[in-house]
């Protein structure tokens, strides 16, 4: 490293983040602000998270009265997904679980979502990509050398889950989300706003990428 390279004293965050900043104690903005954003639930009594859970359980219950599905549950077949489907059924909820295969699904991943829509006796509605089209965006994203190239799967992940919801007039879409390992805040050039459908059309073109024939992309205006 050189001399004006400097490391976070507390994670491992360091000067390669163009907008980072430290403390007097050599500690980075991006771990406070992560401290500072989730001190207020870290604070919480178990007593109150559960009260608080209850009473969002019970309001996506109530919105999904008279319809099949109460929610949607993106699953990847991956430990934090397939635990918030286990945590939906548990509670009384009636989730739709999503899977999108994009051809590169494991074997493990594929047992565990077979596993689990077995054994909770959910539905699964899996949208399978159109591998070549999918393989020319991803081809396209690294020749334009943009550092996002799973902004593709977010994206139209996020695009199959709410034409889902908006098809069975569903409100909530659960996320097993978790905040302990991705709660920090990104470097503004680490990744890309997921919603932007534009810049996948424009770079596809600009990289000799396919047409967005089948490909589900999904926008803010979307």
């Amino acid at each position: 490293m050189s001399q004006n390279d400097q490391v976070c004293t507390r994670c491992v965050m360091d000067t390669t983040a163009i907008d980072i900043t430290f403390d007097d104690q050599g500690q980075c903005n991006y771990c406070n602000d992560f401290i500072n954003s989730y001190s207020s639930f870290l604070q919480k009594s178990t007593e109150q998270k559960q009260l608080e859970a209850n009473s969002f359980i019970e309001t996506v219950k109530l919105s999904g009265i008279g319809k099949q599905y109460d929610c949607i549950i993106g699953l990847s077949g991956g430990v934090d997904s397939s635990w918030a489907l286990v945590q939906a059924v548990k509670n009384g909820l009636r989730p739709l679980a999503v899977h999108m295969d994009n051809g590169w699904n494991s074997e493990l991943a594929q047992n565990n979502i077979a596993n689990l829509v077995r054994t909770l006796n959910v539905d699964l509605y899996t949208h399978v990509i159109n591998w070549e089209e999918y393989k020319g965006l991803m081809q396209a994203f690294f020749d334009a050398d943009v550092i996002d190239v799973e902004l593709l799967y977010d994206n139209a992940m996020l695009g199959v889950n709410y034409r889902l919801a908006a098809k069975h007039g569903i409100k909530y879409i659960l996320a097993g989300t978790n905040q302990a390992t991705e709660g920090m805040k990104l470097p503004k050039k680490w990744n890309w706003f997921k919603f932007d459908k534009k810049n996948i059309k424009l770079i596809s073109r600009k990289f000799n990428g396919p047409s967005l024939d089948t490909f589900p992309a999904f926008g803010t205006i979307d």
